[in-house]
């Protein structure tokens, strides 16, 4: 396990970005781009055709997306609430897809309603919870959705030549890691000691991190693209690049929902389950790892070896159960679309092996996701956002270089 003190174990390439990217349901599967283009754009009517504001409990519709005035939201359909990681994955989804007036609707909701006031300690943060009529939840963020949104404003400014997006983007940067914790009770949304991301930067929070917020491309993405921290930014892409590698079990390839600084499953006493597990949260961590490996090539060879565990835990299970102990342990819940997405996202690791087992692996589970119908239902958000980021990366309509 990597200590808490940060270790640099890698050293620091220049960072390049792939523009136009890979159809691996092409190259693996011999989908043609044609077929492939007309999936994403049914999977964007799917999710994105904007349902009936007055109607948004209802659990039969598809749309996760609804339009207040000249505003939109990206509605939790299980629980009926907005999320800062529904809104900045929408808004990420619609900058790949080229979808501008989306885009900017869900930003304008985001700051109108999520966005805490320069008189909060929490200036700079977004409330991670708010009710569909914008009035906010609790009083802290979900570290996660600052770094989409501020990754999806990055792009959005350089490809729609919009610098206002690239101000606001620097300008949540330059406050969320301005703050002073002792004081104020909110701190950095980074550890300065270990680079890592916090769970929430507030007291019960801060303590401990959360495999799947570690998005190493995104970091790399920052240290050229932000007006300030450039070198922090480097560090932390290869402290948190490091910490998905440590982080997953070393036989199952398993990553729990929470952990500790030095990559140990944490069990936090204020959640509602074990937190230990992989469950929920950590589902992703296969997509981040994936959507690294692609677009940076930094770790290539450890990534590859995670990934190839991850599967065949998942192979040997016949792709049946959800949730376990990181030892694969305790099997129960199901296999998901979201969990068939992310991991397809993963299997682009293996997809240049020289292996032929590891190349057919990868075909293996993109193929289970082109198979995987968008979910409908009272559930069909969480699942259904990461399905869609997903698809995204595996059909080469992602990109961080626009």
């Amino acid at each position: 396990m990597a200590t808490r003190k940060f270790i640099l174990t890698l050293l620091f390439l220049p960072v390049t970005f792939s523009g136009q990217c890979e159809n691996y349901f092409n190259t693996l599967l011999g989908i043609s781009d044609e077929e492939t283009s007309e999936r994403i754009r049914n999977v964007w009517d799917h999710f994105f055709t904007p349902g009936d504001i007055s109607r948004y409990e209802n659990p039969d519709q598809k749309s996760v997306y609804y339009l207040d005035g000249d505003k939109g939201f990206i509605l939790d359909t299980g629980s009926n609430d907005v999320r800062t990681e529904g809104m900045s994955y929408g808004m990420m989804i619609s900058v790949q897809l080229d979808k501008p007036e989306v885009f900017d609707r869900l930003w304008k909701w985001s700051k109108a309603n999520m966005a805490y006031g320069q008189d909060s300690a929490w200036d700079g943060y977004f409330c991670w919870q708010c009710l569909p009529d914008g009035t906010k939840i609790g009083g802290s963020n979900a570290s996660d959705g600052e770094l989409y949104y501020v990754t999806s404003l990055f792009l959005a400014g350089k490809r729609w030549n919009k610098p206002e997006y690239t101000a606001e983007a620097n300008d949540i940067l330059h406050k969320i890691m301005s703050k002073n914790g002792a004081t104020t009770g909110v701190y950095n949304l980074f550890d300065n000691d270990t680079r890592l991301i916090t769970f929430v930067p507030d007291s019960l929070g801060y303590g401990f991190s959360d495999p799947s917020y570690q998005l190493p491309a995104f970091l790399d993405f920052w240290s050229t693209t932000a007006d300030s921290n450039q070198d922090f930014w480097e560090e932390a892409a290869s402290a948190a690049r490091d910490h998905l590698i440590d982080s997953a079990n070393p036989i199952t390839g398993l990553h729990p929902d929470y952990s500790t600084y030095d990559a140990c499953p944490y069990r936090w006493p204020m959640a509602g389950y074990d937190t230990s597990m992989y469950m929920y949260d950590a589902i992703r961590c296969a997509m981040n790892i994936g959507m690294d490996s692609y677009l940076t090539g930094k770790d290539v060879e450890r990534q590859k070896d995670v990934i190839t565990r991850l599967i065949r835990f998942f192979k040997d299970d016949n792709y049946t159960h959800g949730h376990f102990n990181t030892d694969g342990s305790n099997p129960s819940g199901t296999y998901s679309c979201g969990m068939a997405g992310s991991n397809a996202v993963g299997a682009i690791a293996l997809a240049k092996s020289t292996s032929p087992e590891e190349r057919e692996l990868a075909a293996e589970v993109i193929k289970r996701l082109w198979e995987t119908t968008p979910p409908q239902g009272k559930f069909r958000y969480y699942e259904g956002m990461v399905y869609f980021l997903s698809m995204l990366h595996v059909s080469g309509n992602f990109s961080l270089d626009f």
